[in-house]
């Protein structure tokens, strides 16, 4: 077996959504960056997990600029205000005009090219096994790839790896699921469709809104085994198994989360073996009913399914400081505020440096769904948690633009990053765009949509719905 040592200022493990933001500006504040990654690409679920469309526009920093991209060339664009298709399209209401469909395959272009030109090294292919560390200070990771066994060394090392594989590894503390059976949410294979006419499906969706009449008769007569109807006290993820859909870039196509399993781990390898062909089988199963049922469907083809099953949740690392359920309810804001939990492209909340920075361990930032938050929901569930809340796209952006910058200036100030001034930090991604003034937030919170509504009127009652669960629950007062 042969081994290899490559060193750098800041590494980054992992090269989805938060860890190229995260790479990218490390690097452009010109320090010697390393991004590493298991695919072939960049992106994870935003490119390879099929997921073409984000549910907010990106208002800042890098998020924007990946967008902005994609749109100049065509392959990116807002979703048609189309009110019959509200009921079955995954984002519901007139929130729906909200969303971004993309090209996935051009955004792995993308975002090969910006992290080309920040001067970020790419070393993919290699799968990440560990975390190198001395005493409770992570000094870089360890992969493995065709050319053998490699240590990647560095100043700080950014966990950008979604299951914060990296700090589990240099024994931080992480939470883990809701209650106490460790309940995670669901995973679900995402499908892109063909020959799909949305007119037909808008049509019949005006006599069968949310196709619920065309669901029952299926179940009926035992085509839909999988499906399960929807409540808001589930514990699990309300992305189960059901036909969810939504438009995209182009006029023929649809988004179908063509399966979701429960009660599995995305950090067992047996649960991730079972689920990818049990999801595939309940994908069948809804695409049979589709093309049998649904006007518009009968000439639908698959062009393509995620390289891997979307895991949504896992481990959570412990930070200096967690964001809660409470502090989304009540829009609490923080000193040390250094991204955001964008909505509506609105932020909404304000994450804390301290949320990205383990209890414990030193060289180390935390950067996506890894960060310091409570496991759960603020929309449904028996648990109020934060962080269905936050793990939309272009939250995740914005949390891997802080990691990244601030594992740069942790490095130039040759401090380790929980003793980096935060005040320092935001002044920088003010300048980058990554953070904005008061003025610019009620000025996003001001757009309109289709009713006549705010962004912020419509995020309002939102809240007060989220409300009332939990006061229903007993977990509100």
């Amino acid at each position: 077996m042969r081994f290899g040592h490559t060193k750098a200022q800041v590494v980054v493990a992992g090269g989805g959504v938060a860890g190229c933001a995260a790479a990218i500006a490390a690097a452009r504040l010109g320090l010697d960056t390393i991004l590493v990654d298991q695919y072939g690409f960049l992106g994870g679920m935003f490119t390879g997990g099929n997921m073409t469309v984000l549910n907010s526009p990106p208002t800042a920093g890098i998020g924007k600029e990946i967008v902005d991209a994609l749109a100049a060339t065509g392959d990116a664009k807002r979703c048609p205000d189309d009110p019959p298709n509200y009921p079955i399209f995954h984002y519901h209401s007139e929130y729906c005009t909200m969303n971004v469909a993309y090209d996935a395959e051009m955004a792995k272009i993308v975002l090969h090219r910006l992290v080309r030109e920040s001067g970020a090294r790419l070393l993919l292919h290699s799968f990440i096994t560990g975390a190198v560390t001395d005493k409770d200070t992570v000094r870089g990771i360890t992969v493995a790839n065709k050319s053998g066994q490699q240590i990647v060394e560095g100043q700080v090392t950014i966990d950008a790896t979604a299951d914060a594989d990296v700090a589990a590894s240099a024994g931080a503390a992480f939470r883990k699921g809701q209650t106490d059976k460790q309940i995670l949410f669901a995973m679900t294979t995402l499908v892109r469709l063909s020959h799909i006419h949305w007119p037909s499906i808008s049509e019949y969706s005006k006599s069968d809104p949310g196709l619920d009449r065309a669901i029952a008769k299926a179940i009926a007569r035992g085509d839909l085994p999988f499906y399960k109807p929807r409540r808001q006290d589930m514990t699990n993820y309300w992305g189960h198994a059901r036909p969810e859909l939504s438009h995209l870039v182009y006029e023929d196509e649809a988004l179908f989360w063509g399966g979701t399993v429960e009660g599995v781990d995305g950090t067992d390898i047996a649960d991730l073996t079972r689920a990818e062909g049990e999801a595939r089988e309940q994908l069948i199963s809804e695409l049979t009913f589709l093309r049998k049922d649904i006007p518009g469907f009968q000439k639908a083809k698959i062009e393509s399914s995620s390289v891997s099953i979307g895991v949504r949740d896992t481990r959570h690392v412990i930070g200096v400081s967690t964001l809660t359920g409470a502090d989304i309810l009540e829009r609490r804001s923080f000193k040390d505020e250094v991204a955001y939990n964008m909505k509506g492209g609105v932020p909404v909340n304000g994450l804390p440096y301290g949320c990205f920075v383990p209890q414990k361990t030193d060289g180390l930032l935390m950067s996506g769904n890894c960060i310091s938050v409570i496991p759960g929901s603020t929309e449904m569930g028996s648990h109020l948690g934060s962080f269905n809340n936050l793990k939309d796209i272009p939250t995740m952006w914005t949390t891997g633009e802080a990691a990244g910058t601030a594992a740069a200036l942790a490095v130039r100030a040759n401090v380790a990053p929980r003793a980096l001034d935060a005040e320092a930090l935001r002044e920088q991604l003010f300048r980058q765009g990554a953070l904005f003034s008061p003025e610019k937030v009620r000025e996003l919170e001001s757009a309109r949509l289709p009713s006549g509504r705010t962004i912020r009127e419509y995020y309002d009652d939102e809240l007060t719905s989220m409300k009332h669960h939990w006061r229903s629950m007993g977990e509100w007062s």
